[in-house]
């Protein structure tokens, strides 16, 4: 088992995301399906599954990756010192990496 934490900072925003509309009962399900993956089956499973188009961030996002959730949700995580813990960093509704 991994286990999967949100920023303090990922935490609001997902929240603020939440109560404004921008984030869909969908959308959260699919979060929520996302981190059961990660959790159970971890970034190898999540990388080779093909469904959540994993992939490395380079540039001022290196040593992170990005995970889809939609055509344009992002979930932006890094692995923290290649212990079984997953940072999730950003969630972002619009494909925004800032």
């Amino acid at each position: 088992m991994y286990k999967v934490i949100l920023t303090k900072k990922c935490s609001c925003e997902l929240l603020k995301q939440k109560k404004s509309g921008d984030l869909s009962n969908d959308d959260l399900i699919l979060i929520r399906t996302w981190i059961s993956e990660m959790s159970n089956f971890g970034p190898d499973y999540i990388e080779s599954c093909g469904h959540w188009n994993d992939h490395k961030l380079i540039g001022n996002r290196s040593g992170q990756r990005s995970s889809s959730f939609s055509s344009f949700g992002r979930i932006i995580y890094k692995i923290k010192n290649n212990q079984i813990v997953i940072s999730v960093v950003k969630i972002t509704v619009d494909h925004d990496y800032s």
